[in-house]
């Protein structure tokens, strides 16, 4: 008898077909449903996309048709933030389960191993912690570093599974103009020196909702900003509020682009977020042995100093 998942709503979000400003994998939005029916059956489909867009051949149970906000032009955010955000709130606000996943519409389902996932690492500790429940998000492009220097809130935005009420605290955020800090980062964006690279799509993202959470997220002025402090605090936020899972393990199929031979690097692995779980949440947390886990390792040794010598000197020449 299959698990039923009557209590997990799916928010598909975003455009569900290639147009001229950007291109998408032919036919992996309804590879995307298709494979939320086999692996999540019971579970409600909510597609949140464009007005316009050819939805004639696809099956959900909710559908979301919003204005295309366009591509930004505030100066500060990536140019697809508006759209992202906008997509993924309007689709979770009809929601009605306890449950949610925020899924980008060119990703897909393999498994749902990511709902036992969420329910085992439920230790926390006693600060920094925002969530009722921690959120579950796959590590492909959740940056640890970046050309060798440590970095904060670099989170990838594919998959986010949790409390319905915890993801609204994430993409529930009004029009970037709005934020009562939006000048403080444009301001600081101009703080920025020559050489220093700007922040990443994603870290803009997870900068934003962070802030909204609290006072004590810093704001950035470019990517390898972040002091001891601040790198202490990114570690008990993310053990304590969120689960990092790798993609094959907890049921998430990546578009074609997204997938490599092997690990990147500079990326985290799941047991890199078991090692902080085990520092501030659990100290009878158990580590496995893993052979990725020890290339990925061995790989970093060799590969990330060098690559922040070479990155500070060219600051330095600059």
């Amino acid at each position: 008898m299959k698990e039923k998942f009557e209590n997990i709503s799916v928010v598909v979000q975003g455009p569900v077909q290639s147009s001229q400003a950007r291109k998408q994998q032919e036919g992996i939005t309804e590879k995307c449903l298709l494979s939320i029916r086999k692996h999540l059956p019971g579970a409600t489909i909510v597609l949140s996309t464009w007005r316009g867009q050819d939805i004639s051949h696809l099956e959900y149970d909710k559908l979301v048709l919003s204005v295309d906000p366009g591509q930004n032009k505030d100066g500060y955010c990536p140019v697809n933030y508006h759209r992202q955000v906008l997509s993924t709130k309007a689709g979770l606000a009809v929601v009605t389960t306890p449950y949610a996943i925020k899924l980008r519409s060119d990703n897909f389902l393999i498994g749902n191993e990511f709902v036992n996932i969420q329910k085992v690492f439920s230790k926390k500790s006693e600060q920094y912690n925002f969530f009722s429940e921690k959120v579950v998000i796959n590590s492909n492009l959740f940056r640890r570093t970046s050309n060798g220097h440590k970095v904060i809130f670099n989170a990838s935005d594919f998959f986010y599974y949790g409390l319905t009420s915890d993801l609204k605290l994430i993409w529930e955020q009004p029009p970037f103009e709005e934020q009562r800090f939006s000048q403080v980062l444009l301001d600081k964006s101009l703080l920025r020196k020559n050489g220093y690279k700007a922040l990443e799509a994603e870290q803009v993202y997870c900068q934003i909702w962070m802030r909204r959470l609290t006072k004590d997220s810093p704001l950035m002025v470019h990517r390898y900003d972040s002091t001891k402090q601040d790198l202490n605090f990114w570690d008990e936020f993310l053990a304590n509020n969120i689960i990092i899972a790798d993609p094959e393990v907890m049921g998430l199929g990546l578009r074609d682009a997204s997938i490599r031979k092997i690990k990147r690097a500079n990326e985290y692995s799941h047991i890199d977020w078991l090692k902080l779980y085990q520092k501030y949440c659990n100290k009878k947390q158990k580590i496995p042995f893993s052979k990725v886990q020890l290339s990925l390792s061995i790989r970093r040794f060799i590969k990330l100093p060098i690559s922040k010598l070479y990155t500070d000197f060219k600051l330095i020449l600059k």
